[in-house]
């Protein structure tokens, strides 16, 4: 029996369409986490029958080096320079797809670009039939651009502006025009391109409305709140006349991640029970710990192994993993977490299918 199944008061809906139109009940971010899930039931059924299930995505940190210096970087506290191996990334990702993995996004970290061995490690997930995504700042050797368009699935630049002169002061380094040159060169290959413009408060609405000369060559842009850093202890920045603006220019290409920006306008910041996301999305860092995610960089308490030292399989099965498990689930996410992280969405998901008696009425469809 599939997750839609045991949702839906054991009706089976197959249509991907229709599945789309019932996950509108929580789907108000563009990028559809939500939404996907739903394609993902075998997973899901596990995870409630069992207690546990294998990773659908794995989020790779290739290496902490990047060649910039971003006014929010949400990866600021990773303090070394380590970088995977290419031994080691082969064995996890046989691993991995053993266990019926699907998909690697490089991020980090640091710059997945920046590792020496970027291409290396691209042919090594091609070679496993791995999807991949890249979350990259642009600024890397043109030459990837042959890689990047051909293997990866989708490429998301993030920019943030572009006038140079706030480039250069907010990221440290003047290199717009590389980073444009690398985006307009991708607009004939296959892959599906994005630019991501955080939102913070020095934007303005005349520096926005430039992003749509870019849709020309991008699939879409992405614009986010800048997310204040827990460990910082940063205050939360809304730039509402910007978003008011943005909100009117909403479309399938111009997409808002309103998720983030009303869990943080409603001091709604952990709006779920218990992070149990990382059963679906956990995070390979570049020191080669398998972690719950990537926001809490050589704290041993949420790691689940090592893959220098064990195989993915036997780290995923490990009793390490249960503790680690059991400690994050026991978290004062207000005090120790990131608002608004990657995992928030899927929390979001797991936590309204597990309380089915807080639902109305939840078989009168």
């Amino acid at each position: 029996m599939g997750f839609t199944s045991y949702l839906l008061g054991k009706v089976r809906i197959t249509n991907p369409a229709r599945i789309r139109l019932i996950m509108k009940y929580k789907n108000n971010n563009p990028f559809g986490v939500q939404a996907k899930m739903m394609f993902h039931q075998d997973r899901i059924h596990e995870y409630l029958t069992r207690g546990d299930t294998t990773p659908v995505e794995m989020e790779v940190n290739l290496t902490n080096r990047c060649n910039m210096n971003c006014k929010w970087c949400i990866s600021s506290n990773f303090r070394n320079r380590e970088s995977l191996s290419a031994k080691a990334f082969k064995s996890f990702c046989h691993s991995f797809k053993v266990m019926s993995g699907k998909a690697l996004v490089f991020s980090g970290g640091g710059e997945p670009t920046c590792h020496s061995n970027f291409g290396e490690f691209t042919d090594i997930a091609i070679r496993e039939e791995l999807e991949l995504g890249l979350m990259t700042n642009g600024t890397y050797n043109f030459n990837y651009n042959k890689v990047i368009g051909n293997y990866f699935k989708w490429v998301r630049f993030s920019i943030d502006t572009l006038d140079e002169t706030q480039y250069k002061k907010w990221k440290g380094v003047n290199t717009l025009s590389k980073a444009l040159d690398n985006l307009f060169a991708l607009k004939d290959y296959p892959t599906k391109v994005g630019v991501n413009c955080n939102i913070g408060p020095e934007h303005t609405i005349e520096g926005v409305k430039r992003f749509q000369d870019l849709l020309y060559f991008a699939d879409y842009i992405q614009f986010r709140p800048v997310l204040p850093r827990y460990y910082m202890k940063e205050k939360i920045q809304i730039n509402k006349p910007v978003w008011d603006y943005l909100a009117k220019c909403e479309s399938p290409v111009i997409s808002l991640s309103n998720d983030k920006r009303e869990d943080l306008e409603e001091q709604n910041h952990f709006p779920f029970r218990s992070c149990e996301g990382h059963f679906f999305v956990p995070v390979l860092n570049a020191n080669g710990d398998v972690c719950v995610c990537m926001y809490h960089p050589n704290d041993k308490r949420f790691v689940f192994g090592n893959i220098y030292k064990n195989s993915f399989g036997e780290i995923w099965k490990s009793e390490q993993r249960k503790r680690v498990i059991e400690f994050v689930r026991g978290l004062d996410y207000k005090r120790f977490c990131q608002r608004c992280c990657k995992l928030t969405e899927i929390n979001k998901f797991i936590d309204f299918i597990k309380h089915p008696e807080e639902g109305v009425d939840i078989n009168f469809l």
